[in-house]
């Protein structure tokens, strides 16, 4: 796909994103996303088969994001601690960026083709598994308590931040980095050793 088509193909998402906000997947027709992004119903059909495929290009475009961002901030020979913190950060990083595409896949999650949502759960299991490959790290290198189970702790950092659709808002008091700086807090008071605590991120 060229650059045009990447950039059409965008704003077709983006488009789609904020009618289902607005009206829901279901009370959303194709007529009306190809209007929104300026597109005849033919034209709309070059980028997408049915309407479905823009519910996994939602999910998508965030989830690659992460990943992107994941890979410039999570370093193999960086300390636990900080690879854990660095993720806090990219992650809710993404939700500032990507909410609404975060609210639309949560509050539409009824409606994703049993085929379509078991592929998009292969890719957040790997984005799980590196974050529990994390905490498998620092737990061997005595950073982090060993009393803990690394997969309930990921599923439950993963829940509080992509949950913060709900809550944050870009207008507010608070800046994404305060909001960043409280979970880090909240993750360093519950698991990670005091010895570990003291020395400053990097």
């Amino acid at each position: 796909m060229g650059e045009r088509e990447k950039n059409s193909h965008r704003e077709i998402v983006c488009a789609a994103v904020r009618l289902f906000m607005e009206k829901g997947y279901n009370n959303t027709s194709v007529d009306e996303i190809a209007e929104a992004a300026g597109l005849t119903k033919g034209g709309l059909y070059y980028y997408i088969e049915k309407k479905e495929d823009l519910l996994t290009a939602i999910h998508d475009e965030f989830m690659d994001a992460l990943f992107a961002k994941l890979n410039d901030v999570i370093k193999a020979d960086a300390e636990p601690r900080d690879n854990l913190f660095n993720w806090i950060r990219a992650q809710t990083e993404i939700v500032k960026d990507y909410k609404p595409h975060i609210k639309v896949f949560i509050t539409e999650i009824d409606h994703y083709p049993r085929d379509t949502f078991e592929r998009m759960v292969e890719k957040r299991d790997l984005a799980q598994a590196m974050f529990n490959s994390i905490l498998v790290a620092g737990i061997e290198a005595k950073q982090i308590r060993e009393d803990i189970n690394p997969k309930i702790i990921s599923f439950l950092v993963f829940g509080m931040i992509n949950w913060m659709f709900v809550w944050y808002r870009p207008e507010g008091v608070l800046s994404i980095g305060d909001i960043t700086d409280n979970i880090n807090k909240l993750v360093l008071s519950g698991i990670i050793l005091p010895k570990a605590a003291r020395r400053k991120v990097r």
